[in-house]
């Protein structure tokens, strides 16, 4: 299904078929809706379940690095289009499956990194928002030191490596 190839380093480069990448998608949503999410990432036994299913399904031999590096790439597609819509004249067209706007909206967007969405279906970008939704940092759970409650039932205080009873 899909073809390694020699590069630099001793390296392979995995070249993902649509196949490939749409059952990928698929596990990464399964393992956000089981919760194994951790932040930005997800938790060990999530991509280790993630590989064998992967390697079972294409039989193939992939390790670890492969499926990551490929998520980050999704990550990257899923900003770049979240840019784009951020800007005034971009909406997303869901007839498509991508971002739209005018010639001139178009032509007056100082990113030629983004060009590359002009005329690229994204046929994934639903289920990306469900994948990387609320995992870059926005402040939205962040706390002060004004939203704990520091109570009386605290029984010692940690300084270093020693606990040391709190005297009242």
């Amino acid at each position: 299904m899909a073809t390694q190839m020699p590069a630099s380093s001793d390296r392979t480069r995995t070249n993902w078929t649509p196949a490939m990448e749409c059952y990928f998608i698929d596990l990464l949503l399964d393992q956000v809706h089981r919760g194994n999410r951790m932040g930005h990432t997800f938790n060990k036994q999530a991509w280790t379940d993630m590989l064998t299913m992967f390697n079972a399904y294409f039989g193939s031999p992939y390790d670890e690095k492969v499926l990551k590096s490929h998520y980050t790439n999704l990550w990257t597609q899923f900003n770049d289009v979240k840019s784009l819509l951020d800007q005034n004249g971009f909406s997303w067209d869901d007839n498509k499956q991508m971002v739209v706007a005018s010639h001139h909206v178009w032509d007056a967007y100082a990113h030629p990194e983004s060009q590359f969405y002009r005329n690229k279906a994204l046929m994934n970008f639903n289920d990306l928002c469900l994948i990387y939704a609320h995992t870059t940092a926005d402040g939205r759970y962040s706390l002060s030191s004004h939203d704990i409650d520091f109570d009386d039932d605290i029984q010692g205080v940690n300084i270093g490596v020693f606990l040391y009873p709190v005297m009242d």
